[in-house]
C-alpha cells in the first residue's frame, strides 16, 4: 500500500506523469523491436549483429529497472 509520505513526482508535477511514461513504453518497445531485427537481418558480420543484440538486451534490462514495461 502507498503512504502518503512519500515524495512523488508524478503527484507534484515535477516529472512526466504515468500517461506519458506508459506511451514512452510502446515507443520505446518498438524502436527496441525494430533494432534487434535489424541487428539480427546482419549477414557479412556475425560478430558486429551478436554485440547489437547483447546491447540492446542489456538497454531492455536496465530500463526494466527503472520502471519500463518493455
Amino acid at each position: 500500500m502507498a503512504t502518503t509520505d512519500a515524495h512523488d513526482p508524478y503527484i507534484d508535477g515535477s516529472e512526466e506523469t504515468r500517461e506519458e511514461f506508459t506511451a514512452n513504453d510502446f515507443r520505446i518497445t518498438r524502436a527496441l523491436d525494430s533494432l534487434l531485427i535489424s541487428a539480427r537481418a546482419i549477414r557479412a558480420d556475425d560478430v558486429a549483429a551478436a554485440d547489437i543484440v547483447a546491447r540492446l538486451h542489456t538497454l531492455r534490462h536496465l530500463l526494466k529497472q527503472v520502471g519500463h514495461d518493455v
